[in-house]
């Protein structure tokens, strides 16, 4: 009996862990719905214009506004009883058919919740609400959640207070009540009780401090074995403990057993019948080769007859399947090749016509734009072509660093007209290496970087100097060629730093040819290897410098 209650503990176990999956996927999508909420435009407008002047007639119309635009979000969500805005001066919005609720809740009940939202950064805060937190009787079996309402910037604009019935977690949990004595204890991310299964009155309210670490573990109580199980959502850091009997269990495994004898004499009972019909088939082998012969006829050469026998019927069985297999690859592999080959011509006069197709399209829009006397447009619109037909070279050819820099200058020369203002770039390259053989799209990708990620949150004084020299060594090596690409942005921590190295030292995944951080590292290391690579320094809020080294070799004229 032992195996049968191991089995029914380790399944048991497998229900809670589900259980808590299913929640946890719900819960967070609860989080999903209210970030539309949260990250709205409209809302968030229309809370920032409310003030304390506003008239009862106002605040209604933008309640009803607002309950407009999350009317989806309240279809979607049915676990959300009401919800209630504060803006930063204290208004309230009530928003939900039954909204009302919130002033059925006690002013320290609601002002506890709101306090506990001060110092989190946008993240909920859970309660559970009892009857004492009510001003009327028998009106519980209610959760709160509540966090601060950010805008996309990061702006704290409100608080925001969402009523939840406890369907949220009746609806999951309701699965672990399979015995009367089952009890189930649900807590939030800061050890907080929220549901409890069996409404059950206790002397002190259970703790999470009380119960067992994560896993499973029997425990007596009472001269009863009950056995603990404790689990953590993975997304919203909940946690479910449970407790059941241990003699509930035992009574299942019995049912269990005697299932499993059925299903033993139930088993044995078709193994002998499927015995009985193999039996049969071994003395018709022949039968099954003309089968086969048939199919073949019939153009079916995935026809296969099963080798029953070492004799003479099961050699020709084994010689037909072979023949058949041969057939069959033959004819695979012809199609294949076909496909292959016309997906390749075609490939072919795609790749030869779309990228001479917009190269050509460009220079008319250029003397189109020249003839209008337009010569800024025409200026971009050359930038924007010499880029493509630079970036038409295969990749793996050695260009000049004149070459590349002009291929960086069309690029600034694009983010100027983006950010007029507020955008200072500086490149000093000597005349003395700018011969210097170095990679196609070698310095392209970091300089686009600095613009992605470096300017994202930066609105003015964008700097971004690029800069190159000779190292020289007091040793006998050779000197070699350093770029440095510097900005003034958001600036990265080390460990973000020692992440991309990884990801670069990494096998790449994906069959696209992408040109970026990682690919420049993995090209430096594997055409030079030490001493040469790419080197990071970054200060968070300050800026970054990428350092890139290249043995200095200077392009012939012959290998132009």
């Amino acid at each position: 009996m032992s195996l049968f209650n191991e089995e029914i503990s380790r399944q048991y176990y497998m229900t809670t862990e589900q259980i808590l999956a299913q929640l946890d996927s719900r819960v967070n999508e609860m989080y999903r719905i209210t970030d539309y909420i949260t990250l709205n435009p409209s809302v968030s407008q229309e809370v920032m214009k409310l003030n304390e002047q506003s008239s009862s007639y106002e605040r209604l119309k933008l309640e009803q506004l607002l309950d407009k635009e999350i009317y989806q979000v309240r279809l979607d969500a049915p676990e959300i009883m009401g919800i209630r805005i504060y803006d930063l001066k204290g208004n309230i919005l009530n928003l939900g058919s039954f909204s009302g609720r919130f002033n059925n809740f006690n002013s320290s009940y609601l002002n506890e919740t709101l306090t506990r939202l001060i110092p989190t950064g946008g993240e909920y805060v859970w309660s559970r609400a009892e009857e004492n937190d009510f001003h009327q009787l028998n009106t519980a079996n209610m959760v709160v959640a509540g966090r601060l309402m950010r805008t996309i910037d990061l702006d704290t604009y409100g608080t925001m207070l969402i009523l939840f019935n406890n369907s949220l977690f009746e609806s999951h949990m309701k699965d672990l009540r399979v015995h009367e004595d089952a009890e189930a204890y649900l807590f939030d991310q800061e050890g907080r009780l929220l549901y409890l299964l069996n409404d059950r009155t206790y002397a002190e309210e259970p703790k999470l401090g009380e119960f067992p670490s994560l896993g499973s573990i029997v425990r007596k109580e009472n001269g009863t074995s009950y056995m603990y199980t404790r689990q953590q959502s993975e997304r919203v850091g909940f946690t479910l403990v449970s407790k059941v009997s241990l003699a509930q269990i035992q009574s299942e495994s019995k049912v269990i057993l005697q299932v499993a004898v059925v299903s033993a004499l139930a088993s044995f009972v078709s193994l002998s019948i499927i015995v009985i019909v193999i039996s049969r088939i071994l003395l018709r082998p022949l039968g099954n080769l003309v089968r086969g012969m048939r199919h073949v006829r019939a153009g079916k050469f995935d026809a296969r007859v099963p080798i029953q026998s070492k004799d003479e019927l099961g050699y020709l069985g084994e010689s037909f399947n072979n023949m058949t297999s041969q057939i069959e690859n033959l004819i695979y592999e012809m199609y294949e090749r076909r496909i292959n080959e016309k997906e390749a011509e075609l490939k072919a006069i795609q790749a030869q016509l779309n990228p001479h197709f917009l190269y050509n399209t460009l220079g008319m829009f250029f003397w189109k734009f020249y003839m209008l006397g337009d010569e800024r447009s025409a200026r971009l619109i050359n930038n924007l072509s010499e880029m493509l037909q630079y970036s038409l070279e295969p990749v793996q050819q050695m260009t000049t660093l004149r070459d590349e820099i002009r291929q960086i200058h069309n690029y600034v020369e694009i983010q100027k007209e983006r950010y007029p203002d507020s955008l200072t770039v500086d490149m000093n390259m000597p005349e003395e290496i700018m011969e210097c053989r170095v990679f196609r799209l070698l310095i392209q990708p970091i300089v686009e970087n600095a613009f992605i990620h470096a300017f994202r949150d930066k609105k003015t004084d964008r700097r971004l100097v690029i800069s190159g020299y000779i190292q020289s060594h007091s040793d006998a090596a050779d000197p070699s060629l350093v770029i440095e690409i510097r900005d003034n942005g958001c600036g990265m921590s080390q460990e973000m730093i020692d992440g991309i190295m990884m990801a670069a030292s990494a096998p790449p995944t994906d069959k696209r040819n992408r040109i970026g951080t990682g690919s420049i590292i993995r090209r430096v290391e594997l055409e030079f290897g030490p001493p040469y690579g790419v080197d990071f320094e970054s200060v968070i809020g300050q800026g970054t410098l990428v350092r890139i080294k290249l043995p200095y070799l200077r392009l012939e004229r012959e290998d132009r």
